[in-house]
C-alpha cells in the first residue's frame, strides 16, 4: 500500500524551492523548505503611445494544433476572452495541424490581409523561424506563448511558464514519495519542444540529488496518450524493472497508467507524475493512480498572449517575458484544481 504523502505546495516565480522531508513511520512527513534565490532580470520594452484605431485591432493566433488536449483548453480560454473584448480586438485562431510550413503560410496570409499583430504557439522552436523576420519586416508585433523560440530576443513578448520548474516540482515530489530509490522511466513530449526539453532538464536536476534513483528507460510519446500507452506496454513486456514514472505531460502519464492496466499491472503502488493538471489527470489523481501533476494555467497563457499584443498596439510598456507560475498538485488539492476547469 502506498504511503499517504503530503508535499508543501509552493507557487514558484523567479525563486526555486528545494524541499526535503523527514519520514517517520506512517506519520505525515515533516516539511523543511530551503529557499534558494535566483537572480532574474526582467527587461521592459518601452513602446510609443499610439491612438487606438477606429476599428478593432485584428489579431491572429497561430496555433500549433487543435487536437492537443491541453492546448484545447488554452484555445477555449482565448476564445472566451476574445468574446469579451470585441470592441477592442477581432481575434482569429488558425490551426497549423502540427505542420511548420502550414504555420508559416498562415502567417504570410495574415500579414498580407493586414493583421495588426500575431500571437504564436510556435512549431519551429530550435531553428531560425522565418515568422520572426516576417513580423519585423512588416512592422507588426509578435507575441510567442507556451514555447520559447530561437532568437526569442527578437520577439516582442513571451508569455508562458518556466518549464524547468515544472520538471523540478514533479520529480522532487516523486523522489521523496518513493523514498529516493528505484527504477525511473521518463516519458517525454515532442523532443524538439521547449517544454519537453525544459521539463526533462528539471527532472535531471533533481535526480542529481538522489543517487538511489536509476533511470531504466526513456522515450517520447509526442504528448499523446496512445503513444505513451504503447511505450509502457512494451517496457512491461520487456521486463523493465521500475518504480517511478516521470512524464512531461498528463497525457503521457495517463497513457502510462492505461498501459500498465492493459498488462494487468496495478498502477497504485507505483509513483507516477505528470504536468498540466487537466481534468482527466485530476480524475486519475483522485482515483489514486496518479501521484502528482503540475498545474499549467492554459487560460492564463492564452489570455496573457492576447493582452500582451493589445498592450503593445496601445503603446503600453510590456515585459519581454511574462511568467505564468506553475503549481504542484497532489491529492489534497483535487477539489481546488477541479474547480478551475468548471
Amino acid at each position: 500500500m502506498k504511503k499517504s504523502f503530503i508535499w508543501l505546495t509552493v507557487t514558484v516565480f523567479a525563486v526555486t524551492f528545494l524541499v526535503s522531508f523527514s519520514l517517520a513511520g506512517c506519520k505525515e512527513p515533516e516539511v523543511v523548505v530551503e529557499t534558494v534565490t535566483e537572480t532574474v532580470t526582467e527587461t521592459v520594452v518601452e513602446t510609443v503611445e499610439v491612438e487606438a484605431p477606429a476599428e478593432a485591432y485584428k489579431i491572429t493566433i497561430l496555433c500549433a494544433h487543435f487536437d492537443d488536449k491541453w492546448m484545447s483548453y488554452m484555445h477555449q480560454g482565448m476564445e472566451e476572452y476574445a468574446a469579451t473584448i470585441t470592441d477592442i480586438a477581432e481575434v482569429t485562431l488558425v490551426d497549423a495541424n502540427n505542420e511548420s510550413d502550414t504555420q508559416i503560410s498562415q502567417a504570410e496570409n495574415a500579414i498580407a490581409q493586414g493583421v495588426d499583430a500575431l500571437v504564436i504557439v510556435a512549431l519551429n522552436t530550435i531553428e531560425d523561424n522565418p515568422i520572426v523576420d516576417m513580423c519585423i519586416d512588416a512592422g507588426i508585433p509578435l507575441v510567442s506563448i507556451n514555447r520559447l523560440m530561437k532568437r526569442q530576443e527578437l520577439v516582442d513578448v513571451y508569455v508562458g511558464s518556466d518549464e524547468q520548474v515544472a520538471g523540478e516540482l514533479q520529480m522532487g515530489y516523486l523522489a521523496e514519495a518513493s523514498g529516493g530509490e528505484g527504477g525511473l522511466i521518463i516519458i517525454q513530449g515532442e523532443l524538439s519542444h521547449s517544454g519537453a526539453i525544459g521539463r526533462t532538464i528539471g527532472f535531471e536536476n533533481i535526480m542529481e540529488g538522489y543517487p538511489g534513483i536509476e533511470e531504466v528507460a526513456r522515450d517520447t510519446c509526442n504528448w499523446r496518450r496512445e503513444e505513451a500507452q504503447v511505450l509502457m506496454e512494451n517496457w512491461i513486456q520487456a521486463g523493465i524493472d521500475f518504480k517511478i514514472v516521470a512524464c512531461n505531460n498528463d497525457e503521457g502519464a495517463i497513457g502510462a497508467i492505461l498501459g500498465m492496466q492493459s498488462q494487468g499491472v496495478d498502477p497504485e503502488p507505483y509513483f507516477i507524475g505528470g504536468v498540466d493538471a487537466t481534468p482527466d489527470a485530476l480524475d486519475f489523481l483522485n482515483q489514486g493512480f496518479l501521484d502528482c501533476t503540475v498545474f499549467q494555467d492554459a487560460y492564463g497563457q492564452g489570455r496573457g498572449g492576447i493582452e500582451a499584443a493589445i498592450d503593445i498596439l496601445q503603446g503600453r510598456s510590456v515585459p519581454e517575458i511574462k511568467w505564468i507560475p506553475y503549481e504542484l498538485v497532489q491529492l489534497k488539492d483535487y477539489e481546488t484544481y477541479k474547480a478551475k476547469w468548471q
